[in-house]
């Protein structure tokens, strides 16, 4: 018995793993307001009925993408937390895996990024409106883990950041807007991405190390 709940509950997520790719896909192709559950269907190749199984609504299938593109990110950057190494390293290769992520899981990202300020600027139910509070918090923890680094930085010296916060939005702008001007080609290679990835943290990691001292004139 247990082993067939666990095999229908495997499935199910399965099932609403599907679901909530096709609607990734069906939102950066035609944006978050003009997709239907239609268009979700089709990218499916299944009913609306499946898709109502598993979802009451629109909101809700974007809601589980945020979670989704959130986890996406914990994962690619946790392991690097448990490494002992200086924190200018960890930082770099933190956000050398989050533009991974930015470009392996492009329509999930792309989807939060475009459907957050639709959802605080547009009608939605309390309970709606709950739900996205959470996902942001989600989102600002996330940041936290790279404030966190920064901070262990400025105290060993292998970081400047004199301005917190504002270096930990500067920061996640600058990795997220990956997003907005990233296009998949179907012949790119991984390690073409893999040098989109590395230049980018480069460019902005290394404004965040201590500049050299110039040597005393004799």
């Amino acid at each position: 018995m247990a082993s067939t709940e666990r095999q229908q509950n495997n499935r199910k997520v399965e099932n609403q793993q599907e679901i909530i790719h096709a609607a990734a896909i069906c939102f950066m192709r035609h944006g978050l307001e003009k997709t239907t559950i239609d268009d979700i269907a089709r990218e499916l190749n299944a009913t609306k009925g499946r898709v109502y199984h598993y979802f009451r609504s629109k909101n809700d299938i974007f809601f589980a993408i945020h979670r989704q593109a959130m986890r996406f990110c914990f994962d690619a950057v946790q392991p690097i937390l448990k490494q002992n190494i200086p924190a200018d390293e960890a930082l770099m290769r933190m956000a050398t895996a989050h533009g991974h992520v930015m470009m392996d899981t492009l329509p999930y990202q792309r989807s939060i990024r475009l459907g957050v300020d639709i959802y605080l600027r547009g009608s939605t139910t309390e309970a709606e409106r709950e739900v996205l509070m959470e996902l942001i918090a989600l989102r600002n923890e996330y940041e936290g883990l790279y404030r966190a680094v920064m901070r262990q930085g400025q105290s060993e010296g292998t970081l400047s950041v004199p301005d917190e916060a504002l270096a930990g939005r500067a920061l996640m702008g600058a990795l997220n807007g990956l997003v907005d001007w990233y296009r998949v080609r179907p012949d790119q290679t991984q390690a073409e991405r893999s040098r989109i990835a590395q230049t980018l943290a480069s460019t902005i990691i290394n404004g965040l190390r201590p500049k050299p001292t110039p040597a005393a004139r004799s």
